[in-house]
């Protein structure tokens, strides 16, 4: 009697990293762009209060990504201390901090929402997530142009003149 094996498909797309890759390659060629690398076992202890950071004289921009295909997004998808560092640095003149939020399901809407923002929501609302419609209101929408099979984003309303 021969048995064989099933195994599950093993290449799932990871839509946090493909995310991430759209992002980086949607940056004007002069703007310096360094992803941060993830330590997913947290190794030492080490903490990344952000994904992705880029300069442009004379601003430092701080970036935590995050992608969802839900109609929000839950608090449980970013760390506390994400959000209390991104507020605190944001203080801070000539860094410009705060998160980028993908609705996959939602033809692939895409906003910058300044860690200030997130950072009062997160402790004032009455609710566990960040619905679609708050980030709507109170991002900068990031519109998404289709190449192929990647997208790529519009970044000159948050980089403003540094994308010249």
């Amino acid at each position: 009697m021969t048995t064989t094996l099933t195994t599950k498909n093993k290449s799932k797309t990871n839509h946090g990293k493909v995310f991430e890759k759209e992002f980086f390659n949607s940056f004007p060629s002069e703007i310096f762009v360094q992803r941060l690398k993830d330590d997913t076992m947290k190794f030492a202890n080490v903490k990344n209060s952000y994904d992705f950071f880029a300069y442009s004289y004379p601003i430092i921009f701080l970036f935590e990504l995050k992608t969802t295909k839900q109609k929000s997004l839950p608090f449980a998808n970013i760390n506390q201390y994400q959000i209390d560092t991104l507020f605190l640095h944001n203080k801070q003149s000539g860094i410009i901090a705060g998160f980028v939020i993908n609705f996959r399901s939602h033809d692939y809407q895409t906003f910058f929402v300044p860690a200030e923002k997130v950072h009062y929501y997160y402790y004032h609302a009455d609710r566990n997530s960040f619905p679609i419609e708050w980030i709507q209101q109170n991002g900068i929408n990031l519109p998404a142009t289709l190449i192929r099979t990647r997208y790529r984003f519009d970044l000159s309303p948050i980089l403003g003149d540094c994308a010249i």
